[in-house]
């Protein structure tokens, strides 16, 4: 396990947070392991993955929507998230390869920082930003 996520997984411990997270490690070239948990938006689960690696950043994904369902509400769709790309700093939003709708956050994370209190600050950027757009998100996504 990389240090990042040593120090990502020593700081859950301390503080007692059990069954939030389901730790992988992939054993690839970056030592990656990724960290899966979901957070609750208005009784809507959305899952989340952290991402530590051996390079100075960190990541943070959550999955807005699986699949958009039809080009027209893609436009929509894409109209919407640049808007708020343009105006957020902290993460950017994007339609993947596969239609999905995910969030990004890129955190600088070096290996020599405990990455736990700027994860959960982080944590507390999105649901904050999500509890207040996601009805609109979703309208978008389903016209």
């Amino acid at each position: 396990m990389n240090k990042k996520a040593e120090r990502f997984q020593a700081f859950l411990d301390e503080k007692e947070i059990k069954n939030a997270f389901q730790m992988e490690e992939t054993n690839d070239k970056w030592d990656t392991v990724i960290f899966r948990s979901q957070i609750d938006i208005n009784s809507n689960k959305l899952p989340t993955m952290l991402l530590f690696d051996t390079s100075v950043y960190g990541l943070m994904r959550v999955l807005i929507a699986p699949k958009l369902p039809s080009e027209e509400n893609e436009a929509a769709v894409l109209k919407l998230i640049n808007g708020y790309n343009k105006r957020l700093k902290a993460f950017k939003y994007y339609v993947d390869d596969d239609g999905a709708l995910l969030m990004d956050v890129c955190l600088l994370a070096p290996e020599t920082e405990d990455p736990g209190p700027m994860v959960y600050a982080m944590y507390d950027v999105i649901i904050q930003h999500l509890t207040e757009c996601y009805k609109d998100i979703m309208r978008s996504v389903w016209g």
